[in-house]
């Protein structure tokens, strides 16, 4: 009774114990348990055991200290392997460097004859400017990208260094909709 009337937290709920970014794997060691008092539908959606964050992987960015929640990371079953392509793109292809870690975009490439969509819905693992020292507005960014299907490696590495990459957000696009956009 006396600790329900201090306001102190009934359960404990796992906290990231350090930033973590999508496509890596967690494990117990990558959380902490915080006594949070939180609301039936936060609850629910959080995780009270560390067995329940074996095996899984993040979907987006989580910072340090952020209650990790189910649809932050991956059913168990899902955790792939995952390889990492960084690579450097103006700022004009790439939504005006409005692109955040935990992003999907969808990658094209132009040539001289013309643009071909080289893959749809690759995750940005991270997003960095590159300043070159110059006064310019011209800055260029680096960024990473997660690929879990070995196929895509040689053609995305081939787009980046053979033609002018762009990428397109489609982080809030269902691909029903990319299509019925793409025939319109």
């Amino acid at each position: 009774a006396w600790e329900q009337a201090s306001g102190g937290a009934d359960r404990s709920y796992a906290v990231a114990a350090r930033p973590v970014r999508p496509g890596e794997a967690l494990n117990a060691e990558d959380v902490r348990f915080e006594p949070i008092e939180l609301p039936g539908g936060l609850a629910s959606a959080a995780f009270t055991d560390p067995s329940g964050i074996e095996g899984r992987v993040a979907l987006g960015p989580i910072g340090e200290g952020e209650l990790v929640q189910v649809g932050q990371v991956s059913d168990p079953a899902q955790a792939t392997p995952v390889a990492e392509l960084s690579f450097s793109i103006g700022r004009d292809r790439a939504v005006d460097a409005r692109l955040r870690s935990g992003d999907l975009v969808d990658v094209f490439v132009t040539d001289d004859e013309r643009t071909t969509a080289v893959v749809e819905g690759v995750r940005i693992v991270d997003v960095g400017e590159r300043d070159g020292g110059s006064f310019s507005a011209t800055r260029e960014l680096t960024i990473t990208v997660a690929i879990t299907d070995p196929g895509l490696r040689e053609p995305l590495i081939h787009a980046v260094r053979e033609g002018e990459v762009t990428l397109v957000r489609s982080t809030h696009m269902s691909a029903g909709a990319a299509r019925a956009g793409e025939a319109g």
